[in-house]
């Protein structure tokens, strides 16, 4: 396992979202391909909104964590 703390929440993350359009039977290609700019844009901010809350997380003294 990589001692990079920041591999581990990626992982988790794929993990999640394949599993979620694997229950769901979606195909990823072509749900790229349904996707306009404006959707894509959306994804991408959550994604780094969500990545900056995981590191802020991740970045948290133990102490503070409950």
């Amino acid at each position: 396992m990589s001692e990079n703390p920041k591999a581990i929440p990626n992982k988790v993350v794929d993990l999640l979202v394949s599993e979620v359009l694997r229950k769901n039977n979606v195909n990823i290609d072509s749900a790229k391909s349904n996707l306009n700019d404006e959707q894509k844009k959306a994804i991408k901010d959550l994604v780094e909104e969500l990545k900056t809350q995981v590191d802020s997380f991740v970045n948290q003294s133990p102490d503070k964590k409950e």
